[in-house]
C-alpha cells in the first residue's frame, strides 16, 4: 500500500519564545510524506527545492527517512530553496512568513516517469497547501491529480495562509477546483476563516464542498476537536484528546497523514473503493477521525513537527478504539 504526495518541501526558520533560532526541514506536504513513512507506508513525494545548502538539507532529511523524491532535472531547479519563518509564542501558537517559489515537472508522460508511477502503484494520493495556489506549478499539480485519480483515493488539504493570498477570489476558485478532484478533504477552521471571512459557517462550507464530489469533508477545530461530514448527510464530532501542549507546529500535517494511513487500515483506499467510501459506516468514520486526532495530539505534545511512528499510535489505541465501535481495528 503506497502513497503519492504532491507539494512543497522547504526549510523552517523557527524562532522560539525565548528567541532561539533554528533551521530544519519543513513544509506541509513534506511533513505529510514523512508522517506516512513513520506510519509504515511506501511514499513518493513530488516536490521542488533549490540546489543550495537548504536543498541539500532537505534531500538528506528525505533520504534518512526512507522517502523517495520526484524532482525536476537539475537544469530547471535554479531558484533558492523556499523558506518559512515560524515564530512560536509563549502559549505555543505559531505565526508564519514565507519566501516561496514553486514548480514541478509536467504530468508523468515520459516512459521513465510513467514506469516509476506504475511500479509505485499508489492507492492514495495527497496534495494541497501552497503548491495548489502558486504559479507556475499549481496547474501542473492538478494535472498530476487528474492523471492518477483513476487508480487512487485523492486527499486534499488547502492549508491556507493569509500571507500567500494575493487574490482571494482566485484562491477560492483554485480551492474549489481542487475540491472537485478529491475524495476526502481536510481543512482547518482557520483555513475557512481566511478564505471566507471571520463569520464563516463551517458546516455550510462543508456541505457545499460535498456537493462538488468528495465523499468526506473533515473540518479541524484545534483544541475543540474535529467535525466530519459525509456525503450521506451524516455529521460526527470528534473531541480532541487531552494533551499538554508544547507547540502546534505540524499538527495539521500529522492529522492529515494519519487520516490517509487510517483509510488504508480499514481497506477503503484505492479508486475501486470510491463508492464504498461514500457509504462508510459511522463507526469506521469515527475511528478514522479519532485515529487522525490522536496523531495530532501526539505531535503537539512535543516540540517541532515531530510526527508519531506507527508504534506510538498503537500505544494510544484506547483514544481511537472506543467502547462500542464495530469498525475494523486499526492494527
Amino acid at each position: 500500500m503506497s502513497s503519492l504526495v504532491i507539494g512543497e518541501a522547504l526549510v523552517d526558520v523557527i524562532t522560539a519564545a525565548d528567541g532561539t533560532v533554528v533551521r530544519h526541514p519543513g513544509g506541509s506536504m513534506l511533513n505529510v510524506a514523512i508522517g506516512l513513512r513513520r506510519l509504515g507506508r511506501t511514499v513518493r513525494l513530488v516536490t521542488d527545492f533549490g540546489q543550495d545548502s537548504d536543498g541539500a538539507m532537505l534531500e538528506e532529511y528525505a533520504a534518512s527517512n526512507g522517502l523517495e523524491l520526484w524532482l525536476r532535472e537539475d537544469a530547471f531547479r535554479t531558484s533558492p530553496t523556499s523558506t518559512a519563518s515560524v515564530t512560536v509564542a509563549a502559549d505555543g501558537e505559531v505565526s508564519y512568513d514565507f519566501d516561496f517559489t514553486w514548480d514541478i515537472q509536467d504530468t508523468p508522460q515520459s516512459a521513465a516517469c510513467k514506469l516509476d508511477l506504475e511500479i509505485l502503484d499508489p492507492t492514495t494520493v495527497a496534495f494541497g497547501s501552497f503548491s495548489t495556489r502558486v504559479a507556475p506549478g499549481a496547474e501542473k499539480v492538478l494535472d498530476w491529480i487528474r492523471h492518477v485519480r483513476g487508480d487512487a483515493t485523492v486527499f486534499y488539504d488547502p492549508n491556507v495562509r493569509q500571507v500567500l493570498l494575493d487574490d482571494i477570489e482566485e484562491s477560492r476558485r483554485m480551492v474549489k477546483e481542487s475540491v472537485v478532484l478529491s475524495d476526502i478533504v481536510k481543512a482547518s477552521e482557520e483555513d475557512l476563516r481566511v478564505l471566507y471571512g471571520e463569520g464563516v459557517n463551517c458546516e455550510k462550507v462543508a456541505e457545499e464542498w460535498l456537493t462538488l464530489g468528495p465523499a468526506i469533508v473533515v473540518i479541524t477545530r484545534g483544541f475543540a476537536g474535529a467535525d466530519a461530514y459525509s456525503c450521506d448527510g451524516s455529521v460526527l464530532h470528534q473531541p480532541a484528546p487531552p494533551v499538554d501542549v508544547v507547540d502546534t507546529v505540524g499538527a495539521g500535517a500529522s492529522f492529515f497523514a494519519a487520516l490517509i494511513d487510517g483509510l488504508t487500515r480499514i481497506s477503503l483506499d484505492g479508486a475501486e473503493y470510491r463508492e464504498d467510501l461514500r457509504r462508510i459506516s459511522p463507526a469506521n468514520l469515527r475511528t478514522l477521525v479519532a485515529y487522525a486526532a490522536t496523531s495530532a495530539a501526539i505531535t503537539i505534545s512535543r516540540p517541532g513537527a515531530s510526527l508519531p511512528t506507527r508504534g506510538e499510535l498503537v500505544d494510544q489505541h484506547e483514544l481511537y478504539q472506543t467502547a462500542g465501535m464495530t469498525g475494523v481495528p486499526l492494527s
